[in-house]
C-alpha cells in the first residue's frame, strides 16, 4: 500500500468516525422513543366454537390445552376486552372478569345459543380457557381460572379500562 493510499483510507477513516459521531445521537434517541412507545392493549377474546358443517360463517382452527385437540372457532368473537369493566382476582385464585352491559347481553346471547358448544377464552393469541357451554351466563361475569391472566396483564386491562373511560368523559360535550 502506498502512503497516498494509507493517507486516503485514514481520511476515509475519520471521516466515517465523524459522520457517526452525527448519526450516533439520532440513533439513541429513536431507540429510546421506540422503548418508551404504550404497550399494546392487551386482547381477551371469547370465541363460540363453530358449528359442524355451518356454512357462510369463518372459522379458524384452534387447539385446545385440556384434552388436546383441534377445533374451529367463529373468527369474530362473542365478547372482547372492549366490553371489560373489570378484571380481578378472588381469594382462590381464579380470575373473575365483569362486563359491560352491552359486554353482559352479548355474553348471554352467545352462551344461550351456543349450548353444547365449546366457548373459548382467548389472551393475547393462548387459550386460557375452553368450557363446554351448558348454562346460560346471564351475570355479565366470567370467572377463569387461576393464573390464566399474569398479574401485569390485570393490571393493563383494568388500565386501558379507567384510560377509555376518562377518554369517553372528556368526548362529551359540556353544555354551555
Amino acid at each position: 500500500m502506498t502512503n497516498r493510499a494509507v493517507v486516503f483510507a485514514l481520511l476515509r477513516y475519520l471521516h466515517l468516525m465523524n459522520s457517526a459521531r452525527n448519526v450516533l445521537p439520532i440513533l439513541a434517541g429513536l431507540l429510546l422513543w421506540v422503548g418508551a412507545a404504550p404497550k399494546p392493549p392487551v386482547l381477551l377474546r371469547v370465541h363460540l366454537q363453530a358449528p359442524e358443517g355451518a356454512k357462510g360463517q369463518i372459522s379458524v382452527p384452534v387447539t385446545l390445552f385440556n384434552p388436546a385437540q383441534t377445533i374451529s372457532i367463529q373468527s369474530l368473537p362473542e365478547v372482547s376486552e372492549k366490553e371489560i369493566r373489570k378484571v380481578s382476582t378472588r381469594v382462590d385464585g381464579t380470575i373473575l372478569v365483569e362486563f359491560t352491559g352491552f359486554g353482559q347481553t352479548k355474553l348471554e346471547v352467545g352462551t344461550s345459543t351456543g349450548r353444547g358448544l365449546i366457548m373459548v377464552v382467548i389472551v393475547n393469541g393462548r387459550v386460557v380457557y375452553a368450557p363446554r357451554i351448558d348454562t346460560v351466563l346471564t351475570n355479565g361475569c366470567l370467572l377463569l381460572p387461576a393464573g390464566s391472566i399474569t398479574a401485569e396483564e390485570m393490571a393493563q386491562i383494568n388500565g386501558d379500562v379507567e384510560h377509555s373511560k376518562e377518554q369517553k368523559l372528556k368526548d362529551i360535550p359540556r353544555p354551555g
